[in-house]
């Protein structure tokens, strides 16, 4: 038996094919109310979890990416003297943390998904 004749015959075995009802960002906001306890569980567990023994707590959420914003200001701004093309300084270096947080968190979080 050739390879596409063993495809062919495991195609015609499959019972159930599973297919999506809806788009991907369409979302069911009845359904979602219906089930708020639900996600204001799963989102508390989140925070408690990440902010459980940090002095801080949330608040450092926000100040990191400020101080971070200020150190750039300084190094970058002050003793470089590296123009940023008429942006205030502020904007453009809180601006390219907050992308960089976020890309960086996003791929770590995929990644932790292959980890064993």
């Amino acid at each position: 038996m050739q390879l596409s004749d063993q495809n062919t015959s495991l195609h015609d075995s499959w019972d159930i094919i599973v297919r999506p009802k809806r788009h991907v960002l369409d979302i069911n906001l009845r359904e979602l109310w219906d089930h708020r306890d639900l996600l204001y569980m799963l989102v508390r567990r989140d925070i408690v979890t990440v902010y459980k023994q940090t002095i801080l707590g949330p608040i450092w959420f926000f100040i990191q990416p400020i101080m971070m914003t200020l150190i750039y200001m300084v190094v970058f701004g002050n003793i470089a003297k590296l123009s940023t093309d008429g942006i205030p300084q502020q904007l453009f270096y809180l601006a390219g943390i907050l992308m960089w947080n976020y890309f960086s968190e996003c791929f770590t979080q995929t990644s932790d998904t292959f980890y064993i």
